[in-house]
């Protein structure tokens, strides 16, 4: 054997413990995925009903509604910034959608809806970062100001939606995958370009580790945060866009606690509510196992006050496993 062949085998030797330690890595990341699809085959051997197209479709419908909006919260969280308005912003912009439909076309009332999300999410990035107020009271006060700004505009009553063409551009299906959840993945690849590729990005994640770091390295930070909340409030507008075609209506109280399964998602995912990082992926996963586990548990008759006691359940579990986990690597970059 020739001195060339021994050092080839030996780099397919290397190469190999290498690529299967880069793969138990990756699986050991994506834990939350295997926990989605042992529950989903668990599900479907119990109640076979779980397979049907139609079953599928509705659980795909879900989670895009929760996902549109992850994804907003997801940049934001790997900001180290939070917004409780996401039923508010939902509500706001669903109604505009509702109202204008019978006078307009239904590219303009979806356009108004996104820029009723601009600026709504304009006043939160002002505020947390101009006027200094802390996000999680900033945005819970703008959730029940954007609740009483839909109240005061319905009246507290319910704005059908009368557009069948809506309904279908809303509701629809490319095959057996609705619009809005291949809509949803377009969103989660383009949220992650953004923050992994983007120097947008980089500013979010910069000062999601440490604002004050990012501040003295020259990062344009005030700019950033104002952007991602107006990035967020577009995201919480196009779930309330196809949760009134879902629906065939809006009012005012439509979302009404919707932004904890949004960062229940969010976190379950593996996105860290410290900040300095996010996971789309994660996200994507998140929306799909709390979709999944509420029509599981649907099929299966448990009682609604059950269903919260278990989906409390797994959402603790889940970040109690990531916590462990991030502290695991912390201990080993340590050494």
């Amino acid at each position: 054997m020739t001195t060339t062949d021994t050092i080839n085998r030996s780099a397919r030797v290397d190469r190999g413990p290498g690529q299967l330690q880069s793969a138990l890595h990756f699986a050991s990341r994506q834990y939350l995925l295997a926990v989605l699809v042992v529950l989903a085959i668990g599900v479907g051997l119990t109640k076979p009903s779980f397979w049907g197209p139609g079953n599928i479709e509705n659980v795909l419908f879900q989670a895009s509604f929760v996902g549109l909006a992850a994804c907003g919260m997801t940049l934001l969280i790997a900001g180290g910034l939070l917004d409780l308005s996401v039923g508010g912003v939902i509500a706001v912009s669903a109604i505009a959608v509702a109202t204008v439909l019978p006078h307009t076309t239904i590219g303009a009332a979806m356009a108004l809806a996104l820029g009723i999300g601009v600026v709504l999410g304009l006043v939160n990035g002002l505020l947390v970062t101009y006027v200094r107020i802390a996000p999680f009271i900033a945005t819970l006060g703008t959730l029940y100001l954007f609740l009483g700004l839909a109240f005061i505009w319905t009246s507290g009553k319910v704005v059908p939606i009368t557009s069948s063409n809506y309904r279908a551009a809303t509701t629809g299906t490319v095959g057996w995958l609705p619009i809005s959840f291949l809509l949803f993945i377009m969103v989660a690849v383009a949220s992650y370009l953004l923050l992994s590729r983007t120097y947008f990005g980089r500013t979010l994640r910069a000062f999601g580790s440490n604002e004050r770091a990012a501040v003295l390295a020259g990062l344009p930070v005030n700019h950033a945060k104002v952007l991602v909340f107006v990035v967020a409030g577009v995201c919480f507008a196009l779930a309330g866009i196809f949760m009134a075609g879902r629906l065939s209506s809006a009012e005012g109280n439509m979302a009404m606690g919707f932004e904890m399964d949004v960062i229940a998602a969010v976190v379950v995912g593996g996105t860290a509510l410290r900040g300095g990082r996010g996971t789309m992926f994660g996200t994507v996963v998140g929306a799909l196992l709390f979709a999944v586990l509420a029509n599981a548990l649907n099929l299966l008759g448990v009682a609604s006050y059950w269903q919260y006691v278990l989906t409390g359940a797994v959402l603790v579990a889940a970040i109690a496993v990531g916590a462990r986990r991030s502290s695991a690597v912390e201990v080993r970059g340590a050494g």
